[in-house]
């Protein structure tokens, strides 16, 4: 019986703890940092790339645990802010986070740094001070796009005259702002005569991204561009645009890589991806986690770079 209750003992104390909306790891061994790295969603190959940088920053260094949390998708907002408060609560070494919620995540944040615990933000900022901010320079990246999307105008024999859209993923979030911001006012530039519609926002929804490049497609039969500003809306607009083989006369142009992005650019119906460097997010954001706890003064931005991708560059 001794035995028996020896054995139950030992197997309690290896039971790892569950947080709600995380992917769950082992607690961090005795003296490890732990750093807990929040992202927006676990549904998408974006934020699997920078999940994975995160990880190899715990790889490359035996004396840190990362621990990933997320929602399961970017429009979980309040799961999202859920999420945060019960990381903070459970105190870990330094935070690195990517979030949509905002305003809504301002307590939880000030709350974190009042405690000593580094708040490092990637992809998207919070208003209010963090400790360091890691992002893509989302006005140049829209910029970026724009260009390219004239450049296949030009080749496509495109006059330079009908209507642009912009499918967007979500309302109100900072990086999308901006990057929008970037794409309209370098193609009024590049462009002057096109009409570019407002944002039509789709809650980062794929299903919704098609649809309403559909309803793009039967409304505007001068319908020149449209510009997809993350990876679940261009997989949604090249669904759309392919399905009505109109890939020589609608150019698209997004932002992100994942696997249904890349197959779109292989096949000429997304022309250019804006591509960001996710990898290097999670992977830098946990490494300035540590330079804070080892009292390192901070810039308050670094930029994790862009690249603009076509197909033969593949």
């Amino acid at each position: 019986m001794k035995k028996i209750t020896l054995l139950l003992v030992i197997l309690a104390m290896m039971v790892i703890p569950v947080f709600a909306g995380g992917q769950q790891e082992a607690a961090a061994a005795d003296g490890a940092t732990e750093i807990a790295l929040i992202i927006k969603a676990t549904d998408s190959g974006f934020w699997q790339k920078v999940i994975e940088g995160g990880k190899a920053f715990d790889a490359d260094n035996a004396d840190v645990n990362v621990t990933v949390y997320g929602p399961a998708s970017e429009a979980d907002i309040e799961e999202a802010i859920g999420i945060l408060e019960n990381v903070v609560e459970s105190g870990p070494d330094a935070i690195v986070i990517a979030t949509n919620a905002g305003e809504g995540a301002v307590p939880a944040v000030e709350n974190a740094l009042s405690q000593g615990i580094p708040v490092i933000t990637v992809d998207t900022k919070i208003p209010t001070d963090v400790t360091s901010h890691l992002a893509t320079d989302n006005v140049l990246g829209g910029k970026l796009a724009a260009q390219a999307m004239v450049e296949f105008f030009e080749e496509y024999g495109i006059e330079k005259k009908g209507t642009v859209a912009i499918v967007a993923a979500v309302a109100g979030v900072d990086t999308i702002i901006e990057r929008d911001g970037g794409f309209i006012d370098e193609l009024k530039v590049l462009a002057p005569e096109v009409t570019i519609l407002d944002p039509r926002y789709v809650d980062n929804d794929i299903a919704k991204s098609m649809t309403t490049a559909e309803d793009l497609i039967t409304t505007y039969d001068d319908l020149i561009g449209i510009y997809a500003d993350n990876n679940h809306t261009g997989d949604g607009v090249a669904l759309a645009i392919e399905q009505a083989e109109l890939q020589d006369e609608v150019m698209v142009v997004a932002f992100d890589d994942d696997e249904d992005e890349i197959i779109a650019l292989q096949n000429g119906v997304i022309k250019t991806l804006i591509i960001q460097d996710q990898f290097n997010m999670g992977y830098s954001g946990c490494a300035y986690a540590m330079k804070a706890l080892a009292g390192e003064d901070l810039p308050s931005f670094v930029d994790t770079g862009v690249k603009v991708t076509k197909k033969e560059d593949l």
